[in-house]
């Protein structure tokens, strides 16, 4: 008689199943790993652990994949909040890796182009980057800041301090920055981190300084709901988005979605003349930048004057296309349980429940009309957020978790001190989505899993652990069993476990909640699974570079 040996490094997993002897293992307390052991007595060792025996076996990949695309708007007026999402990327993309994940990093821009019909043109009077039938199209950008050639100073010289080396890109012919198994697809750049003393590899932080950097040469009219409708389609991305991944769309912008509907793209035209405020309003009475807004909104006062606006809801007879249009196709790639849909976008929103009020300035002529900025940063009043509804409607369609928090968390595009915050609280949306299961009944003696578990390389998630974690406490794990959201944000797990001493422990329990590692689903298997954790003293950080490795046995 034999049982399966499981192997799984958190989130980005391999798992193998190997033919056991029944012998009980060491339970409750670290195999006797020798110090300093090489990977093949370390390995010999763990095998020992086990009872390993010769058998067949068998390979079996549960993949914990997150594909992350950032929506980033390139149009003038965003270099500076560029730059504050390149210099912060560092702490984003290190978060997400200490999840264990095989993650993708795709980056597109808001430009979807405005003519009518592909080849035709606006002729005088148009702005060149907005002469376009499709504009970037949705396809993912990995051309390096240096090689665009068409940005302001203020891009120019961001790009010279945060991408000195323009080495950092994907080699293997991919438009994306990947993570899988420990392998990335940019150069190296391997540092030691002064915190830990480890080794942590750069790479991907400077590919996407490099890359992000999409430069302010874009065109005005933003259609950021349909770059990513593009995007997700796009044949030209294939292999960005896998099967079965946590998707997460993040956006950065500092203008209103205008995706217009394809039938009115006429209504784009940029030739304009002045119309008086007792003329029924038609799209040329205004300049393009605001007529996304005027053609799009109806407020209690008129689009046609200059003064405060209040109580704006969404026309009937809006040339855009309906947000919920995007929030349809986004769920056609993936169910919400799987979907992170987040902004870094201009706030407070055009709010019709609190009577927002929107600024317009300029006149008398309508031609001149144009908004008043809806935010501005405190220290550089260069950096400024037009108002924008509609990526608050996108993002309220998605509601809230379990604890009252939204599941498409916004922050404030004009607080560019704040982005840090604001990337570790998307990086926490992600987390929440990957629930962390085994796919396997799991085999207990005296109550306690048979597991090792202990912090690996990222660069080798199939390591053997130099040092192994003991078992949580019970309440700590019942906790991890209890809810809906078993991740180290949830309240619950947070408060169960804050008394453990050790500096790292972990869970592996069967969840008390059917929807969590769920039968028939790749995290839980054929029976359901099993739902592991990882506490670290005062819910710290993994060490930089590491994740954490399970191997648990089942039958």
């Amino acid at each position: 008689m034999s049982r399966p040996l499981l192997t799984r490094t958190l989130a980005g997993a391999l798992l193998s199943l190997t033919a056991v002897a029944c012998t009980a293992p060491q339970v409750g307390s670290p195999c006797p790993i020798p110090t300093n052991a090489d990977a093949k007595t370390r390995t010999e060792a763990v095998q020992k652990c086990f009872g390993l025996i010769a058998g067949n076996s068998n390979d079996f990949r549960l993949k914990k994949d997150v594909d992350i695309l950032f929506v980033i708007d390139n149009s003038p007026s965003m270099s500076p909040k560029q730059k504050a999402l390149a210099e912060n990327i560092p702490k984003f993309i290190e978060k997400i890796d200490s999840f264990g994940v095989n993650y993708h990093v795709g980056i597109v821009t808001t430009d979807v182009g405005t003519t009518v019909s592909d080849g035709a043109t606006w002729g005088a009077g148009s702005e060149p980057s907005c002469d376009s039938f499709t504009g970037d199209d949705g396809r993912l950008q990995d051309m390096t800041c240096d090689k665009r050639n068409t940005v302001s100073p203020e891009a120019a010289n961001a790009c010279a301090t945060l991408c000195p080396d323009n080495r950092f890109k994907p080699t293997d012919g991919s438009k994306y920055i990947s993570k899988v198994d420990g392998k990335t697809n940019v150069p190296a750049d391997l540092k030691l981190d002064p915190m830990t003393g480890k080794m942590v590899d750069y790479g991907p932080t400077n590919a996407f300084k490099c890359m992000a950097l999409v430069g302010d040469a874009g065109c005005g009219v933003e259609g950021q709901l349909e770059a990513v409708k593009r995007a997700i389609t796009n044949s030209a991305n294939t292999g960005f988005i896998r099967d079965n991944s946590v998707l997460a769309v993040i956006f950065i912008t500092d203008e209103d979605d205008c995706s217009v509907k394809a039938s009115r793209r006429s209504e784009l035209n940029p030739g304009y003349r002045n119309c008086n405020a007792a003329q029924p309003d038609s799209y040329d009475c205004y300049k393009v930048d605001y007529r996304c807004m005027a053609r799009s909104l109806t407020c209690n006062e008129p689009m046609t004057t200059a003064g405060g606006k209040t109580g704006c809801k969404e026309r009937a007879d809006s040339f855009l296309e309906p947000v919920k249009t995007y929030y349809d196709e986004l769920l056609k790639v993936r169910k919400a349980d799987k979907l992170i849909v987040s902004g870094i976008w201009t706030l407070p929103n055009i709010d019709v429940a609190k009577g927002g009020t929107v600024g317009i300035v300029g006149g008398p002529l309508t031609s001149d009309l144009r908004r008043d900025p809806a935010c501005v940063n405190s220290t550089n009043s260069a950096v400024v957020g037009q108002p924008q509804f509609r990526m608050s409607q996108l993002a309220n369609m998605f509601g809230t978790d379990t604890e009252g928090l939204p599941n498409a968390p916004q922050m404030n595009v004009c607080d560019t001190a704040k982005y840090p915050a604001a990337l570790d609280a998307i990086a926490k949306a992600v987390e929440k989505k990957l629930v962390p299961c085994l796919p396997i009944t799991l085999k207990t003696v005296n109550g306690q899993p048979i597991c090792l578990v202990g912090d690996v390389d990222s660069t080798t998630p199939d390591a053997n652990p130099e040092k192994y974690f003991p078992l949580c406490t019970s309440g700590c794990c019942d906790a991890w069993a209890s809810t809906s959201t078993p991740s180290l944000s949830d309240k619950g797990i947070q408060a169960a476990c804050a008394g453990e001493t050790t500096e790292a422990c972990y869970c592996a329990i069967k969840s008390k909640d059917a929807s969590v590692c769920k039968a028939g689903t790749p995290e839980g298997g054929v029976n359901g699974g099993v739902v592991t954790g990882v506490w670290r003293k005062n819910n710290a950080n993994p060490p930089a570079g590491k994740v954490v490795n399970f191997r648990c046995v089942g039958f």
